[in-house]
């Protein structure tokens, strides 16, 4: 998996403000003279399961929770939340009404811990879950996965991090991304978008196998993800004059279908990947021995950065992702590329044929001579462009 840059500029995003009058309920909590209260509403966490429940927290150091729209409100804040630390966000759970988590920060007074709090009894009781988080690196947001249960991305002030025990541990999912205040998360489809403080927003293409990813899978030889849905979108092309690289474009996401797999040490012989047709019919095949291919610049009437050249599929232990581009297997020579057009992707497709159409494939991956599979569907432009 890689995070790519959605913007040349930064970015910072807020939940609205709501300034809180002197006659708010949760006044009477604070430590301030009654009416002397500045604080706001700095984080509001609609429920997806239940219309009316709602959670806010405070900048100056509460938390409350409402069943019925606002029409009568409880403080539920942890009580290890001690007055003027800034409730930075609330996420409630998609799986529980009863849950929902909530991260905060005391930097400005001084404390640079991380706090994160869950709570499964409508905020009755809490548990701070924090172990794996960086000591001294307070946290900015925290956020649910709205499909796989546990899965939680948080982030702080330097990088991103994931648990999948349902915040019970901590790792990080800094990749590529440059350290930042990382200050807002969304999971968008199957996408992760991050929101930083100065250096842009940046997308994790495709967290399918954070979704799947368990100790079954990572105890096994080997493991092929199942591949989400892939969508034919009309083929990037070089038409035209490329921008210039100092122009303020962020890069696409990979065109096709990202595959995804694991390799539980080193294989002892070459890694294959296949895609089959419903018949059977071995339609695509790329190998860890296929030759890497160089495009020739004498041959290009553009720059080499805009005509990348393929790589073989790794067979080295870890974590790993091939784009099949849609298209079969190149026929050896074919515009420079013959079986070792190892990588798919993009490049409009030049020498590689017609795509493939919209369908039910087979992906097929062979690790030591144990081979793994997994249904691939493709599904047309809902836009109608293909």
């Amino acid at each position: 998996m890689r995070a790519r840059s959605n913007s040349a500029r930064c970015s910072k995003r807020h939940y609205g403000y709501v300034s809180l009058a002197s006659s708010s309920p949760w006044e009477a909590a604070a430590d301030a003279p009654e009416g002397k209260r500045r604080g706001v509403v700095y984080t509001i966490a609609p429920s997806p399961l239940r219309a009316p429940l709602l959670w806010v927290g405070t900048d100056d150091g509460l938390v409350y929770t409402t069943s019925n729209d606002g029409g009568a409100w409880t403080n539920v804040t942890p009580p290890e939340i001690t007055p003027w630390t800034k409730v930075v966000m609330i996420d409630a759970s998609h799986f529980d009404p009863n849950e929902a988590y909530v991260a905060a920060e005391r930097h400005q007074l001084e404390d640079y811990e991380p706090h994160i709090w869950r709570t499964k009894d409508s905020g009755k009781t809490w548990q701070p879950i924090t172990r794996g988080l960086p000591a001294g690196v307070y946290v900015q947001t925290v956020k649910e996965d709205p499909v796989r249960r546990g899965l939680l991305f948080c982030g702080t002030e330097r990088g991103v991090f994931v648990s999948f025990d349902d915040g019970d541990s901590w790792q990080s999912l800094q990749l590529n991304l440059p350290p930042s205040s990382m200050r807002d998360l969304q999971v968008k489809g199957t996408d992760l978008i991050v929101a930083t403080h100065g250096r842009g927003f940046w997308v994790l293409d495709d967290i399918t196998p954070l979704r799947q990813m368990d100790a079954k899978a990572m105890a096994a030889p080997a493991y092929l993800f199942a591949p989400a849905a892939a969508v034919m979108t009309p083929v990037p092309s070089e038409q035209g004059t490329p921008l210039p690289k100092d122009e303020p474009f962020a890069e696409n996401p990979p065109y096709g279908a990202p595959i995804d797999y694991y390799i539980n040490g080193q294989a002892s012989g070459p890694v294959t990947i296949e895609v089959l047709n419903g018949g059977g019919t071995v339609l695509r095949r790329v190998s860890s021995d296929d030759p890497p291919v160089t495009p020739d610049p004498a041959s290009l009437q553009i720059q080499t950065v805009w005509a990348p050249g393929t790589t073989p599929i790794s067979a080295a232990q870890g974590l790993h992702r091939w784009v099949w581009d849609f298209r079969p297997t190149p026929a050896a020579g074919r515009g420079g590329r013959g079986r070792g057009a190892g990588a798919g992707g993009g490049g409009g497709g030049r020498g590689r044929g017609a795509a493939l159409p919209p369908g039910s494939y087979t992906v097929r991956l062979t690790v030591n001579g144990q081979t793994y599979t997994q249904p691939l569907s493709v599904k047309p432009d809902p836009r109608g462009g293909v």
